[in-house]
Parts: C-alpha cells; structure tokens; sequence
C-alpha cells in the first residue's frame, strides 16, 4: 500500500512560541498584539491589539485540539461544555504527534498553525506582527525537526507588510520550509495604493459619495495586487502558496465570510456556530474566482497552490460559475482567459477532501485528479485515512487512484519523497 499523506493537520501554538522564540526585547509588544493561553483547567485567555480578545470557541472545549485517535464523533459530540477537557498533546509536541500518525496509519503530515491562522490578519501592530511571524516559524521549525522527516510545515508571513512578508519567505525558505500560508481574507496593508479597494475609494470621493476612510486603512484582499509579489517570490523558490481558510469567528466582516455567519447563527439561537458548514467553502471559492478573474494563475502558471480545509466537491460548481460570468461580463479590463476549467487543469493544484466527503467518491473523474485527503487533526472533526479508504472503496474507486487521493497528489505538490 502506498504512503499516507494528510495534506491538511493542525498545531495549537503553545505558550512557549511567545516564552521562548519571541526575543525578550520585543516580547511585551508580541504579547499584546496578540498572544493566547490555555490554563490547568482550560480557561483560554486572548489577548488581540492590547485588549481581551474573542476566543474561537463558544464553551470551554478548545475545539481545536481535542480530538485523539479513537475519539467518535459521538463522543465529541457528548463533551460537557461547561467544563475544561485535556488537550491533544500532539498539538504541540512532536513525539505524541507521531505516536497519533502511527495509530492513524499517517506517513507524512503537512502542519497548519491554528491560533495564528485565525488571528494573524487582525494585528494592527507590524513590527509585532513581523516577530511573532518569525518566532513561530523558529518554533514550528524545530518541531518538525523533530519529526523523524515526517512533518512538513507551512510557514507564516506577516501580510500587514508585504515586503517584510517577501522578506521572511526568503528566509523560511534557506531554512527548508516549502510552503507558506496565506489565508483568503483582508489585511490592513500599510500601502495599498496599487490595490482595488483603494483606487475605488478614491473614485468614490472624487464623486462625492462618501469615502472617509484613508487609502491605505482599507482592507485589501490577500490576491489584490500588493500581495502580488508574495505570490510571484512563491513561484520562483518553488513555495507552496497555502490557501486555508479560517473560521474568522473571532473577527470582524471585513476580515472574511466568517464574521457574518458566526452572527447569524448567534441571532438563530442555535447551540453550534454554522460558520464551519458554510465559511471556509465561501472563503476558498471566493481566492479561487478571484486567481480567475484577476489573471493569478495564468499570471503564474508554475505556482504550486494548495487550497485546505475547504473540502473539494465546490471545485466543479465554481469553475462553471467563472466560466458564465466572465463570458457574461467580459474581461473587465483584466486580460484573461475565458475558459477557466483549462486554466484549472494546467495549474499545479490540490485541493484537501475530509475523510467523509461522499461526493468526492461519486465525482472522482471529475474532481479526482487534484484532490488530497486531509485530517484536519487534532480538530473535533477529525477524520482517519482507514475512514477515507472505506468511504473510497464503497463507491469503486480503483486502488491505484486511491493511493493517489490519500498520498500521490499531496506528495506531487509539496515535493514529498513519499511511495506510491
């Protein structure tokens, strides 16, 4: 059988990202633009831009790091919220995370930050952003140093600054990190003169129609043009561009789709967020229409992408909708091509599919060739490669294109000396 590869695992930055790797000197600054711990008795305490901050979970579950393996759904599902449960120690420390990939039947794992991921884009501070991005890319380093060559990690950039985070791709770069998260959302960028946002505002005040805010306080979308030569720098080292989603639970509707819905379902009275069924779908699609319209990949026909955490049966839906509207709307002034399946397929591209996404096996000549699984362990809705493979098998799936869904394509687009 050919190797596993879970092209979409989690960390949950632990306390000695901001203890040990923040240099002493910057460390007060760090831990009030952002910083986050989880005490004996799992009380969470953030702190985002020198404030309390929002935390990712309703309850006193941490969410993010409590699955282990043997753990149902059941019997997450039977958690008393009201009280503090242990943590998943593979979230952080490297030795239980591979004793969890050996019970899981895991060869390989590309590794995701959490904390950061969501609350990244909120930093108002630059300089802090720039040295938490940096320490957390020394930690996760070492982490996966020490991971027997088995944990693959996706460096951090401090997207409030553009240049610095060309800056520091180079470096985690020279120190073998082949890929780089950026997350589909909006970023003060401290200029963003060239972007879209602000050459709109511009014309809306030289209507009339009101624009107060300043140019370059408006939120810029991580494809917009100042992030341009992130993604340009990616393609030439042969950096994996990651496009993860986050909940935004945390935040506000204009750093992505998960504000909204997290509004919504609070208004509904409902006991869980809906922003997991319907924000990291809407924010994947929503980088993927823009790479379309915007030219990105044809721009950049040798970027490596890979788009997690979002399931993969929205691929088919999204290319079709691209397709109608730019023939409907033409070019926008943008020169780009009209047929984005084609565009699509010539990309370097995977896409992570959850261990029970069913129509992953019923579309598998459709979607199939650029599909990966993905556990999005130790998260509560984690799911095992056995999982995957039965769910795989019950629709007659080959056994050789299995083997390319649960490890070839990942191994293709991170570079992974796996079997297969």
């Amino acid at each position: 059988m050919a190797e596993v590869v879970d092209v979409d695992s989690h960390v949950y930055e632990p306390a000695a990202l901001w203890d040990d790797y923040v240099p002493a000197a910057d460390r007060e600054a760090v831990l009030q633009a952002f910083s986050s711990r989880v005490d004996e008795d799992g009380t969470v305490t953030t702190t985002l831009n020198g404030r309390p901050a929002k935390g990712l979970n309703r309850s006193r579950i941490v969410r993010q790091a409590i699955w282990r393996p043997g753990v149902t759904v059941d019997e997450i599902g039977a958690l008393d919220p009201n009280v503090g449960h242990p943590l998943n120690p593979g979230a952080w420390d490297p030795a239980a995370r591979l004793a969890d990939m050996d019970r899981m039947g895991v060869d390989r794992a590309v590794v995701y930050p959490t904390l950061l991921n969501e609350y990244l884009p909120q930093i108002v501070d630059r300089d802090a952003a720039v040295v938490l991005c940096r320490a957390y890319n020394d930690w996760i380093s070492e982490f996966a140093a020490a991971g027997s060559g088995r944990l693959h990690p996706v460096g951090v950039l401090p997207l409030q600054d553009p240049a610095a985070a060309i800056e520091e791709l180079v470096r985690i770069h020279g120190r073998g990190i082949g890929a780089a998260l950026l997350r589909p959302a909006f970023y003060q960028v401290e200029d963003a003169s060239s972007s879209v946002g602000a050459q709109m505002v511009r014309r809306m005040a030289q209507q009339g129609v009101g624009a107060e805010t300043e140019a370059s306080a408006i939120p810029v979308f991580v494809e917009d043009r100042p992030f341009r030569p992130v993604f340009e720098r990616c393609a030439e080292l042969g950096v994996v561009a990651c496009i993860h989603p986050s909940s935004n639970v945390t935040g506000a509707d204009a750093v992505s789709s998960g504000g909204f819905a997290e509004r919504v379902s609070g208004r509904l009275g409902v006991n869980h967020s809906i922003v997991e069924p319907v924000a990291y779908m809407q924010d994947a699609e929503l980088f993927v229409t823009t790479a379309f319209f915007h030219g990105l990949f044809e721009d950049l026909p040798d970027l490596p992408v890979a788009i997690a955490h979002s399931g993969t049966t929205w691929v088919p839906l999204a290319l079709e909708k691209c397709e109608t509207y730019l023939w409907l709307g033409g070019q926008g002034g943008v020169p780009v091509c009209l047929e984005p399946e084609e565009v699509w397929e010539r990309q370097r591209i995977a896409t992570s599919f959850d261990s029970w996404e069913l129509p992953v096996a019923r579309m598998v000549d459709r979607i199939g060739d650029k599909a990966a699984w993905g556990s999005r362990y130790p998260q509560h809705d984690t799911g095992t490669p056995d999982e995957a493979r039965r769910m795989l098998e019950s629709h007659g799936v080959e056994a050789s294109t299995i083997d390319r869904l649960l490890g070839g394509h990942a191994a293709d687009i991170f570079g992974l000396p796996v079997t297969v």
